[in-house]
């Protein structure tokens, strides 16, 4: 046993040798680590393949414009346009990418984004110039890529082109040599395009007949309305500029050398304060209705108490297309303000009325007294809002409406109204409507009763022909018959007398 205990003895020793010798494992020195943190890589999107490399000190020169080059450039594009969209990112082996500085070569600060995309508009004011876009990626420690990501853009400017809106001037219909006229106004309407964005456009430049004398409009401007033209022959003029100085072609009406247009553009002046609108392209060959209303004007307000408007079709077949309907509301609405009565007038084909039902709406709101004939097969629209119809049937569903039918006044006072009955003189050889009134207009002509009449008549009853709708102070009458046929009283004057409010 004595023995046993000697060896534990020595064995605890020599444990105890050991453990002095060593380091303590649970208190070693570890060595630093030679790692360290890495920047970030920034990349973009648009990869080209160097073609020219341009440092300090080099020049550009495109088309004789002379660039000075203030940077080192490695450019891979020949030119290209001043609106750009490009695309970036960044990677970083041991972190996050949590943004990036942005500077353009023409900028003196430098832009912190956390997008990866975005769309610039170069802003080249010469018809050349060079621009750079530096991206430097940042990582989470903020550490910045060392040698950043840059492109350059040669950018040549291009010029803006420009042309009229769509159907928004009058056709020649095949022949220029004719003449478009208007009263003192007139509105024009073009689009324009630029490669390069349609932010480079600042300003329209516009001139009534004078090239030498422009006037300057925003240049998101797209259209514009002149007032107060004198009378006679006129041009208009108009034509983009961008940023760069760079300017359009210029557009002109009328223009010699298209054919599409009318050749000449003449302003008369309105007379009087009666509008008479012939809106039957078939009369404006020989006009025989029209002539029948002037006569019928001239006996009651002379010859300058009235003026003469009229539309023309642009569709097959063509009349007088170079007068057809104004594109624009505006156009028609500034016809009817120079007046305080209009008689507009239709037969057969298609009318023009719901076309203008908005400035008609318009007008008779304002205070004026609007008077439509439309002796059309196509029924009146129940939607107008010149008017209040709650419905329509045909008057003559065969077709015809014989002589000498009598049609009845219905206004306030009953010896006025014997002095208004109309009688038709000829043959109505087209199915024309009835009217059934809205609860807002008031009848104010009738045909005769069929049950009491001697003649044939193709309708039952005594079905409305003429309503009159007010609208604030203004007075709109309607009458679904042509008007020009019932002469048989001669007594037109006087039905104008009234309705016209003239002594």
């Amino acid at each position: 046993m004595k023995l046993n205990k000697n060896i534990s003895l020595v064995i605890l020793l020599l444990l105890s040798l050991l453990f002095w010798k060593c380091d303590d494992p649970f208190d070693q020195n570890i060595p630093k680590s030679k790692a360290y943190n890495l920047p970030p890589k920034t990349y973009i999107s648009l990869f080209i393949i160097p073609d020219t490399v341009l440092v300090p000190g080099d020049e550009w020169i495109n088309e004789n414009d002379t660039i000075a080059v203030t940077d080192t450039m490695i450019m891979g594009l020949d030119t290209t346009v001043s609106k750009q969209i490009i695309y970036w990112w960044g990677d970083d082996p041991d972190g996050n990418i949590i943004g990036y500085n942005l500077k353009w070569s023409q900028e003196d600060t430098t832009i912190f984004t956390t997008s990866e995309k975005d769309t610039f508009y170069l802003p080249i004011r010469s018809n050349f110039d060079i621009f750079t876009l530096t991206v430097q990626a940042m990582d989470d420690d903020s550490l910045l890529d060392p040698s950043p990501a840059r492109i350059s853009f040669p950018v040549k400017n291009s010029r803006p082109i420009i042309e009229w809106k769509l159907n928004s001037l009058p056709t020649a219909g095949g022949n220029p040599n004719c003449t478009h006229q208007s009263f003192p106004h007139h509105s024009f309407f073009w689009d324009v395009e630029d490669i390069d964005g349609l932010e480079t456009i600042t300003k329209i430049l516009y001139t009534l007949d004078d090239t030498t004398n422009w006037q300057e409009l925003p240049g998101d401007q797209n259209e514009l309305l002149l007032e107060n033209i004198s009378t006679g022959t006129h041009r208009f003029f108009v034509k983009a500029v961008d940023i760069a100085g760079a300017e359009s072609n210029m557009l002109s009406f009328p223009d010699s050398t298209d054919n599409d247009y009318p050749n000449a553009w003449n302003v008369v002046e309105p007379k009087g304060n009666i509008l008479l609108v012939n809106d039957y392209v078939g009369d404006q060959i020989d006009y025989e209705i029209q002539t029948i209303y002037e006569d019928v004007l001239k006996g009651i307000v002379g010859d300058d108490g009235y003026s003469v408007w009229e539309i023309g079709a642009d569709n097959t077949p063509m009349v007088n297309p170079q007068n057809s309907l104004p594109y624009s509301t505006t156009d028609i609405k500034k016809n009817f303000s120079y007046f305080g009565k209009v008689f507009w007038f239709s037969y057969l084909r298609r009318p023009h009325i719901t076309d203008a039902a908005l400035a008609f709406t318009q007008f008779v709101s304002d205070g004026g007294i609007l008077f439509i004939s439309n002796g059309n097969e196509i029924l009146p629209d129940t939607t107008w809002t010149f008017t209040e119809i709650d419905s329509t049937f045909k008057l003559n569903p065969g077709g015809r409406l014989y002589p000498n039918t009598d049609i009845y006044a219905t206004f306030e006072d009953s010896t006025e109204n014997v002095q208004l009955k109309l009688n038709t003189s000829q043959l109505i050889g087209n199915r024309v409507s009835a009217i059934i009134p809205g609860a807002n207009s008031e009848i104010r002509y009738i045909m005769e009763d069929a049950d009491t009449s001697s003649t044939n008549l193709p309708y039952d009853g005594h079905p409305t022909i003429m309503i009159e709708t007010d609208i604030n102070d203004g007075k709109m009458y309607y009458m679904s018959i042509p008007l020009h046929f019932c002469r048989g009283n001669n007594n037109l004057d006087l039905l104008f007398k009234k309705i016209f409010e003239i002594e």
